[in-house]
């Protein structure tokens, strides 16, 4: 079958400025493109989706803009409706990814065009409080001088909070291990890079994820999309955060995401050539291997570039977002064998180049951020795993210029 060119990040950036200038002809073709401090003045009101909330927010949510290179907070509410929190503040170059702790302490946001991570305190409003006073807030590469920790393009937390692993690096990508400082007090939520744990993860490193029992941790590596990429397994020691590499299976062009099924049985890998999704069983050494008879799924028809996923927290349906599209692949999942099921062959439609989808916690709302519309767009999780959309999506008034990603947690 035939396939769409390729774009990178600087063509994605560039194809967001055309946008805005109100140059586009077509929607740009994105096959997995790049994906994911406030004015001190008067605050202006609190903006939200003109959706009332039917009870108290629940939630904390964050939204990254690529174009402004912001982050926002928000409070959320079971119904998914947000509610914005004091002003945006200021990120790193084409924030990429934003990586929230699940116990509501901190945030991580990957800044693609930068040579650092930046990191906030949550505070009790959902606010955020900067862990470095200069712009953006770096975490890592305090110094500047460490080549390894430039362009990151992703970070994960473990389940304890006390570790995060980054991605960073286009052409040549590494992985590295941090220990988070959990220390209530001005160093909560500082790093310390742990000696001897940085790892070559091959070419565009794209996506990470840790497995629900934090025994393993799994990178998604795009290759050039066309004939390489892959997916590196690895064990981890959850005492001291180190890790082991175990295999790496390939080839998987244009691998971009990565996500464990609540069991810790399986694991699935979106990739582009063919847009399908691969699914591998996992050993007890966290080594993979394609489950059989079949181990491919395709996210086709009208599901091209599956570029980012998201699991139910009951671990019967797997979400692919997909850019080049404009669509989401609804899965359902067998938890015994792994095997998926297109359970919604009508398409659910999201705004134009969707870059991340997430579902909440309660498992009632998924969201895709859609970079170059400007907008969130909101569904209903039916009981079966469907998709029903909420209308109208989340305007860029609220999630603003080019949202990238969105990341969430309790409300502490």
């Amino acid at each position: 079958m035939s396939r769409a060119t390729i774009q990178t990040t600087s063509q994605l950036r560039q194809g967001r400025i055309l946008h805005r200038l109100g140059m586009f002809a077509i929607a740009p073709m994105l096959l997995f493109a790049a994906c994911s401090s406030g004015d001190d003045g008067g605050a202006p009101p609190p903006a939200t989706n003109n959706t009332p909330p039917p009870g108290a927010a629940n939630q904390f949510a964050y939204v990254i803009d690529s174009v402004a290179a912001e982050i926002r907070s928000y409070t959320v509410d079971g119904s998914g409706n947000l509610t914005q929190v004091g002003t945006a503040i200021a990120t790193g170059g084409f924030p990429h990814h934003v990586d929230v702790d699940p116990a509501g302490r901190f945030v991580y946001v990957s800044n693609h065009d930068s040579s650092f991570v930046s990191g906030w305190r949550i505070n009790s409003d959902a606010s955020l409080a900067p862990m470095n006073p200069a712009l953006g807030s770096p975490v890592t590469n305090l110094a500047g001088t460490e080549p390894t920790e430039n362009e990151p393009h992703s970070s994960v937390i473990d389940q304890s909070g006390q570790y995060l692993y980054v991605i960073a690096g286009t052409n040549t990508s590494t992985l590295r291990a941090y220990k988070i400082d959990t220390t209530p007090g001005n160093t909560l939520g500082t790093l310390t890079f742990i000696q001897g744990q940085s790892f070559d993860v091959g070419i565009h490193a794209h996506n990470l994820t840790i497995s629900p029992n934090n025994q393993f941790l799994y990178v998604a590596v795009e290759g050039d999309g066309v004939n390489t990429g892959e997916v590196r397994a690895f064990s981890r020691n959850t005492g001291d955060g180190t890790l082991t590499a175990r295999n790496i299976i390939t080839p998987l062009p244009g691998a971009t995401a990565v996500k464990v099924d609540p069991q810790n049985t399986f694991l699935y890998a979106s990739y582009s050539n063919p847009n399908a999704v691969e699914v591998f069983q996992i050993a007890a050494d966290g080594s993979i291997a394609k489950i059989i008879p079949t181990s491919t799924f395709l996210t086709n028809p009208n599901g091209s570039g599956p570029h980012s996923m998201a699991m139910h927290p009951n671990g019967k349906s797997l979400y692919t977002a997909n850019i080049n599209a404009n669509t989401i692949t609804v899965f359902g999942v067998d938890s015994t064998t792994g095997v998926l099921t297109d359970i919604q062959p009508s398409r659910p439609t999201t705004g134009n180049s969707p870059n991340y989808v997430l579902v909440h916690p309660n498992g009632q709302v998924l969201f895709t951020a859609d970079t170059v519309a400007d907008q969130v767009s909101r569904y209903t999780v039916n009981a079966d795993g469907t998709l029903t959309p909420v209308t109208p999506p989340i305007p860029l008034a609220v999630v603003g210029d080019g949202p990238n990603g969105i990341g969430m947690t309790n409300k502490p």
